[in-house]
């Protein structure tokens, strides 16, 4: 389980290392009846490959994994990869269509600050003021995702 979690916290800015501890995530949960973390290992995956054309069909099929399993609460993860995804494409369009899924996914204020994140990711401002208490200034975190989301742009770039 806190392999899973390793690979979620490096996906977004080191996705060969993701890779690796995808792998071993997916090992230790071979055998097992972890559902939820084999779902949410398969998210990790999306932030891994954030920026390539098959993301958006996979969220899909993730989507539809999710709720076959009953787990609903994984798809707000699934929309947190998909704005990383579209942010880092610089695809304006899908990007609000997915904070707006994000919205309502996160309407209880659990996980709300994905909304937040999901903003900064695209340099796009907050619609109202945030009732986030980030433990940094919040310039500082949407500096540091926006960051991400270039950093990701620039490996696509000399990659590709």
């Amino acid at each position: 389980m806190m392999q899973v979690r390793l690979a979620l916290a490096v996906s977004f800015a080191d996705p060969a290392r993701a890779d690796d501890e995808l792998a071993l995530a997916h090992q230790l949960l071979d055998g097992l009846d972890q559902r939820s973390n084999t779902l949410l290992a398969n998210t990790v995956a999306l932030i891994k490959d954030a920026g390539q054309h098959a993301v958006p069909d996979c969220a899909r099929s993730l989507h539809g994994d999710i709720e076959a399993a009953g787990l609903p609460f994984l798809h707000r993860f699934v929309e947190l990869a998909t704005a990383f995804h579209h942010a880092v494409r610089s695809e304006h369009q899908d990007l609000a269509a997915t904070i707006g899924r994000l919205r309502e996914l996160t309407v209880s204020g659990d996980f709300a600050y994905f909304v937040d994140v999901a903003h900064f990711m695209a340099g796009l401002p907050l619609p109202a003021p945030s009732a986030i208490r980030w433990t940094e200034n919040e310039e500082h975190v949407r500096s540091a995702w926006r960051r991400l989301v270039h950093a990701r742009q620039e490996h696509l770039f000399t990659e590709g």
